[in-house]
């Protein structure tokens, strides 16, 4: 199926001319139009997270399965969402935590991961040794990324009390 798909054969299984199944990345961009559909009713006002309407919480139950089932197989940024979904919709910080580490474990270099994981023990778990190490590894995986730069700042200003690292993490 793989194959099919990279030479862009008709969607169509060759022997019982079934639709083919989504794969990983049709998985993670079913489940993200989905989410950003929904991300930008609450946006707007028209519903809540902590009270979606029966239909919309049944379409982010189904987009959480397949963000898991995406994560499960390798798919770094699905296994992102996943966390972000977790963390700040379902409040699941145990399942978040797991989603941001199965993302480093499937892409070491993706910065954001480090930098959510990094978050999330600072925040919630109050793990600043390991905010601070998950925040230096998105630096490194990425020195652009900016919010890794600030996060690191902010933990070494307001918790380590080193202002002159957390000047030249902002810088």
């Amino acid at each position: 199926l793989a194959e099919l798909r990279t030479k862009k054969v008709a969607q169509a299984c060759p022997l019982c001319r079934a639709e083919l199944p989504p794969g990983l990345d049709g998985l993670f961009d079913l489940a993200y139009r989905v989410t950003k559909r929904i991300h930008g009713m609450v946006d707007r006002g028209e519903v809540a997270w902590a009270a979606l309407p029966a239909a919309e919480q049944e379409e982010m139950d189904e987009v959480e399965a397949m963000y898991t089932e995406a994560a499960a197989q390798g798919h770094s940024s699905a296994a992102i969402n996943l966390g972000n979904l977790l963390q700040n919709v379902r409040k699941d910080f145990d399942g978040a935590e797991a989603a941001y580490r199965a993302a480093i474990a499937a892409d070491p270099g993706h910065a954001n991961a480090h930098n959510n994981l990094g978050l999330l023990l600072k925040n919630v778990r109050k793990d600043f040794d390991g905010a601070e190490a998950a925040y230096r590894a998105a630096i490194a995986a990425d020195p652009g990324h900016a919010n890794a730069h600030n996060n690191l700042g902010l933990l070494l200003k307001n918790v380590r009390k080193d202002f002159d690292g957390a000047e030249a993490a902002y810088r």
